[in-house]
C-alpha cells in the first residue's frame, strides 16, 4: 500500500473497483456459465454478466496500457486483489469473455502469476489440496 496520500487513495479506488465490480461480476459469470446457471432458460442474466465482465476487462486493459501494474511501477494490494479473479476468468471462461482480445491484461496476468510469492502460494495450495483430496 503506498504511503503517499494521493497514491494511497488511488490504490484504494482500484481495490474497491475489484471488490464492487470485478468480484461480483466475474463470480456471476462463473455461476451462469460453469455451474448451476446453465439450468436457467432465460439467458438474459448470463448475457448481462458476460457483457459487464467484458466491459470491466476493458477498463483494466485501458488502465494497464503503458504500465506494468495497476498503480504503474508499483505492485500493490490492488494487483493482489484483482489477480486471482482475472486468473480464474482467463482459466475457466476465456472464450465467454473473449479474454485473448485483452493482450495488455494477459501480459499483466502473466507478470503477476510469475511473482515468487504468487508461485509459493499457488504451490502451497496445490500441495494442501493434494493432501486433502480437494480439487484445485
Amino acid at each position: 500500500m503506498p504511503t503517499e496520500l494521493t497514491r494511497r487513495y488511488e490504490t484504494l479506488q482500484w481495490l474497491f473497483f475489484q471488490m464492487s465490480a470485478i468480484g461480483p461480476m466475474f463470480g456471476q459469470v462463473g455461476f451462469f456459465y460453469r455451474f448451476a446457471g446453465k439450468a436457467f432458460e432465460d439467458r438474459r442474466p448470463a448475457e448481462r454478466y458476460r457483457n459487464e465482465s467484458k466491459r470491466l476487462l476493458g477498463v483494466l486493459e485501458g488502465r494497464l496500457q503503458d504500465r506494468p501494474w495497476i498503480m504503474g511501477d508499483d505492485y500493490t494490494v490492488a494487483d493482489i486483489a484483482t489477480l486471482g479473479w482475472v486468473r480464474n476468468i482467463a482459466t475457466f471462461t476465456p472464450e465467454i469473455v473473449e479474454f485473448d482480445s485483452f493482450t495488455t491484461l494477459g501480459a499483466w496476468l502473466q507478470r503477476g502469476l510469475a511473482r515468487p510469492a504468487v508461485q509459493r502460494a499457488s504451490t502451497s495450495r496445490r500441495s494442501r489440496d493434494d493432501r486433502s483430496g480437494a480439487s484445485p
